[in-house]
């Protein structure tokens, strides 16, 4: 025997399939996958993975900064750290160097090669939010940002709970 919501959505003109294919939620899921996708690919084209992007965007914004305050920042373990600073380093993107108030600890800075690559993508990434976002106006864009940001102050909310 049915249940009565299996009966209900049977029924109904607005089925199951179709009221999860315009899940408030699911919609979310499948444009965030589609938004990365093509986020990635620009920093890829740049030569940074995403999480390289960040780093060097950290770097960029406070400026120079330990090992351990890069970690914390960007809540990885210390050896998986080093598996993103090992290649910017090699590339010259970044410069690490024993802090000399503690010899133990190593003080990360941007370089000007870094900061050049960083700018390029950056704008690799503006320009695909823009493609992303294309059909939207400038209020709308403004409207989804400011919803986005709500949602995800209410995640960290509910994560540190």
């Amino acid at each position: 025997m049915a249940s009565p919501r299996t009966t209900w959505a049977i029924g109904d003109a607005r089925g199951i399939l179709d009221e999860r294919a315009t899940s408030a939620g699911l919609l979310l899921a499948l444009l965030g996958q589609h938004a990365m996708r093509r986020l990635r690919a620009a920093h890829i084209e740049h030569e940074l993975s995403p999480r390289q992007f960040h780093l060097l965007g950290l770097l960029h914004d406070r400026g120079a900064t330990t090992q351990r305050e890069l970690g914390a920042l960007m809540d990885i373990d210390p050896s998986m750290l080093v598996t993103l600073l090992n290649p910017l380093e090699a590339a010259g993107y970044l410069s690490r160097d024993r802090d000399p108030a503690d010899r133990r600890r190593h003080v990360v800075t941007l370089t000007p090669a870094g900061e050049r690559q960083l700018e390029r993508a950056a704008q690799a990434q503006r320009d695909a939010e823009s493609e992303l976002l294309a059909a939207l106006t400038a209020a709308q864009r403004e409207q989804l940002r400011a919803l986005l940001l709500v949602l995800r102050g209410s995640g960290e909310s509910i994560k540190n709970a």
